[in-house]
């Protein structure tokens, strides 16, 4: 099995880069009132200068064009696969598809001036400025937690080089037309202790597109987030998400809020990974077509035809995914064409749909036995790689290197060594996996006392065990694992605090509550 995705906790950048913001660091500063005003002064310094324009004259003389982007994004324009450049230089999928205001389709903010910003303050600033505009995003620009910010139509964000990060905060396009987001990572907006996203000051997305049309979301990458990973909502239209890495989170990629039947929506060529639930849900989508997309560790379910939905899915690989393709009610449709399936159990539904997105725009499949090794070496931004250390702490106070036990997990996933996690006292409401392939894992809590570290999570067996173990020779230790489920007011149903394939599982000082430990295989 390849291990989960990777991506720096700090990144460096072909460019000169805002100073270096590790995950420790931001957590650290997130952990107290001082430290959350140290980060809002990061994030708009008092005396930062304006956004400038960069390139040829911003008074009228020529400029830069799609191909110009790409070089000045520095990435691989020579990359290519059956579907096309790695790289395209123009839009994909649905967002190519022209409008009479779009006569090329999404095109972003090509034609208007190139702005370079390196600070929160530019980049709000340039952003959500009148008019065509190409922003270039050096370096890792530091939000203040939770910070939406609002982006004008006609718009594109570019990460230049391979350190171009977005830390605490998001984006959100409102009521706006023809914007392009490429080569940007959206990381560290997660909030200690709501893994499920459902803290009132918890509104977080790394994208939200907000009924907006023609949205192309290009090679980026998703990690450790506050709510959603990615929301195309209230009808939104014509967006393509492509590319991109989305992993290490609860609720990744969600279509919908509405009740209107108006969206079209492309996923191609991207990569879920150590993830729960929305992977996506696709609600009141009237086309949806997703093609060479990798789904390896869902805890929940994977793609989902919801409501009215029609969604084409091809070419795809499912791995160790609970529910990989499934329907939610009598209307939603959903057809398959040559996917893969490993290690999956539950849902795996194809009724048929009658609308084909190729009378829409042209695409190319690549070969469902390659999808792996292409999104391997091409998802997500230019060339990221994440070190891992031998021990990660998780610590929800922001003085470890990560808040939840469920982001280091994906960490130790794609390590090449074994990896400690060391749970610092707390109580985590999480789903947790231990994936096949992340052999030799250690969880323990940092006191040695079971008591200070709770894992805890509310669901029959029916549904999934507060941890799962799905990888051999696993270690858990000084940990009390709680499945806090009713049966008396939910129905007499078992429900399991721990359950692993084998008994190859060691436990040390291990408190066990609200059941046993299963030994069984949930996907035989």
């Amino acid at each position: 099995m390849s291990p989960a995705p990777s991506s720096p906790a700090s990144s460096s950048s072909d460019s000169v880069p805002a100073p270096a913001l590790t995950r420790r660091r931001f957590h650290a500063l997130l952990g107290s009132a001082a430290g959350a005003a140290a980060l809002a002064a990061i994030a708009a310094p008092a005396l930062a200068a304006p956004a400038a324009p960069s390139g040829p004259d911003p008074a009228g003389g020529p400029r830069a064009t799609a191909q110009d982007l790409l070089r000045r994004m520095r990435v691989d324009r020579d990359a290519a696969t059956a579907d096309g450049p790695v790289w395209s230089p123009v839009a994909t999928g649905f967002a190519s598809v022209p409008s009479p205001a779009l006569p090329e389709g999404t095109t972003g903010g090509l034609g208007g001036p190139v702005l370079t910003v390196r600070t929160a303050e530019e980049f709000a600033a340039a952003v959500a400025a009148e008019g065509p505009a190409v922003v270039l995003v050096e370096g890792t620009i530091v939000f203040a937690p939770g910070t939406m910010t609002d982006v004008s139509a006609h718009t594109s964000i570019l990460g230049v080089g391979a350190g171009a990060e977005i830390v605490g905060g998001g984006i959100r396009l409102l009521h706006v037309s023809n914007v392009i987001i490429r080569n940007l990572t959206f990381r560290d907006s997660y909030v200690a202790g709501d893994w499920d996203g459902k803290f009132d000051d918890n509104d977080n997305d790394g994208i939200r597109v907000d009924t907006s049309d023609h949205v192309w979301i290009d090679h980026c990458e998703f990690a450790r987030l506050g709510d959603g990973q990615v929301d195309i909502r209230k009808d939104s239209r014509e967006v393509t998400l492509s590319w991109s890495v989305l992993r290490d989170h609860n609720k990744t990629l969600g279509v919908g809020w509405t009740d209107n039947l108006v969206t079209t929506l492309t996923i191609h060529h991207v990569r879920f990974s150590n993830v729960h639930q929305r992977n996506g849900s696709i609600d009141q989508v009237r086309i949806g077509h997703a093609y060479n997309v990798w789904l390896a560790g869902a805890s929940s379910y994977g793609m989902a035809s919801r409501g009215a939905t029609q969604l084409l899915i091809e070419h795809s690989v499912f791995e160790s995914v609970r529910n990989p393709i499934g329907l939610s009610s009598p209307e939603s449709r959903v057809a398959q064409n040559g996917n893969l399936r490993e290690g999956c159990w539950g849902k795996w539904e194809d009724n048929g749909i009658d609308v084909d997105p190729a009378d829409h725009y042209d695409y190319a499949l690549d070969p469902v036995d390659a999808v792996r090794d292409l999104l391997t070496a091409h998802a997500g931004p230019r060339t990221r790689r994440e070190l891992v250390p031998r021990t990660l702490h998780v610590a929800q106070d922001g003085s470890g290197d990560m808040l939840s036990v469920h982001a280091a997990i994906g960490a130790a996933w794609c390590s090449p060594h074994p990896v400690e996690i060391v749970v610092h006292p707390g109580v985590y409401r999480e789903v947790l996996t231990v994936w096949p392939g992340c052999d030799s894992l250690v969880i323990r809590g940092a006191s040695g006392d079971p008591a200070d570290v709770t894992l805890t999570y509310d669901k029959p067996a029916t549904d999934w065990a507060t941890v799962t173990v799905l990888a051999g020779a696993v270690t858990l230790a000084a940990l009390t694992l709680e499945n806090a489920y009713d049966e008396a007011a939910h129905g007499d149903r078992p429900a399991f605090p721990l359950r692993s394939v084998d008994d190859s599982l060691t436990l040390q000082d291990v408190v066990l509550i609200g059941g046993p430990h299963e030994i069984s295989d949930p996907r035989a």
